[in-house]
């Protein structure tokens, strides 16, 4: 049996809004009834969503799967309930679901995570590969109770052991990059830390060729790469902006497309003339996001990694002369200013590495 297959254009973000937590589930738990046939059940998971923390898996504007987490203890939770539409099976999509849940929990000092699924006697195929695949996950069998749920459908706890990130206990920290606007933001909001920043650059390390599929994949291999032949601690970014109108370009790509030379002002007009080309005029139409991985990685090659971003939409001609890369066509939700035009301040803030560097600093420098 072939494995599955990776989707690139699948986002796993959280849904801040209870009332489309408790749309979406009940939406993606009644299309499944070869897991979830029973109404009640069906409407007491979407009810209890409105209160939980739900990572969703979007496909452009669709929601194609879900997992809901909930609190039991200071260091325990539950993976609540986890849903992902037929067609969308054997696409890694439950895999990064749950990656996303344990990236969440690990900050919160969470030691062990649970789930609830039926247990083998009842004989169910579907459920047979829900527990392939929570087995494959990491999750262990730990107890079944018969009548839990009812006689006909005996309940199989599982739980599993999330592992704590690993601490920075050092001094001095490569900052895996060769562009300095990169390099200056990463600095200052190391600043708090005490830690003395050196740039790749500055040590004379190459740039790796960046060969991943992913943010989180190019910044874990540029900063274990760095790590490696520094002999010392190293912190790689991998950021870009992703405009949904062009299907996530540029993406990880974002770079490229300034070409050799770096010259992100033409990048920004061949971002423009894209969204001409696809007749995309209008601000409503030009929903984009900044996407930030930040990964810490050790010299034996152990990684952290953190993934954050932020939503907003392009402005057209460009504004501003602050920071770089696309910051003067990225308008960020709810504000009147690009990037381009605020003060480093203000855009550390609210910025994707800032999302990213909060995580990392929750788990790796608090």
């Amino acid at each position: 049996m072939s494995g599955p297959t990776a989707r690139n254009d699948i986002r796993i973000e959280p849904e801040p809004d209870s009332e489309r937590r408790h749309a979406l589930v009940h939406g993606i738990l009644t299309a499944l009834p070869d897991w979830f046939g029973i109404p009640d059940a069906i409407a007491r998971y979407a009810e209890e969503a409105r209160d939980l923390t739900l990572m969703a898996a979007r496909s452009g504007a669709r929601v194609v799967g879900f997992a809901t987490v909930k609190p039991q203890s200071a260091w325990a939770a539950e993976l609540h309930c986890l849903g992902i539409l037929a067609d969308h099976h054997r696409q890694g999509i439950g895999r990064r679901l749950l990656k996303a849940v344990e990236a969440h929990l690990s900050p919160l000092g969470v030691e062990f995570l649970s789930v609830k699924t039926l247990a083998p006697e009842a004989g169910s195929a579907a459920y047979d590969a829900t527990r392939a695949f929570y087995l494959a996950m990491g999750f262990r069998p730990l107890e079944t109770f018969p009548t839990l749920w009812s006689e006909e459908n005996p309940c199989l706890l599982m739980v599993k052991t999330l592992s704590m990130a690993r601490r920075f206990e050092g001094k001095t920290l490569v900052v895996a990059s060769h562009n300095q606007g990169k390099v200056r933001e990463i600095a200052e909001l190391l600043r708090p830390f005490g830690v003395e920043p050196v740039s790749a650059a500055s040590l004379g390390l190459p740039e790796p060729e960046e060969t991943e599929t992913t943010f989180r994949g190019n910044a874990e291999l540029k900063a274990r790469a760095a790590a490696m032949a520094a002999s010392l601690p190293a912190l790689a970014d991998d950021s870009g902006l992703v405009v949904d109108a062009l299907g996530g370009a540029p993406g990880i790509h974002s770079a490229r497309w300034a070409g050799e030379n770096r010259d992100f002002g033409e990048a920004m007009k061949r971002v423009e003339r894209a969204l001409e080309t696809r007749g995309i005029r209008t601000a409503g139409h030009r929903r984009a996001r900044f996407v930030c991985a930040l990964s810490l990685c050790w010299p034996d090659g152990h990684c952290e990694t953190f993934e954050g971003k932020v939503e907003g939409s392009l402005a057209f001609p460009p504004r501003g002369l602050h920071g770089f890369g696309y910051d003067p066509i990225f308008l960020p939700d709810g504000r009147t200013l690009t990037f381009g035009e605020m003060d480093p301040a203000e855009k550390h803030a609210i910025s994707h590495r800032a999302d990213a560097f909060r995580q990392l600093v929750a788990a790796c420098f608090a």
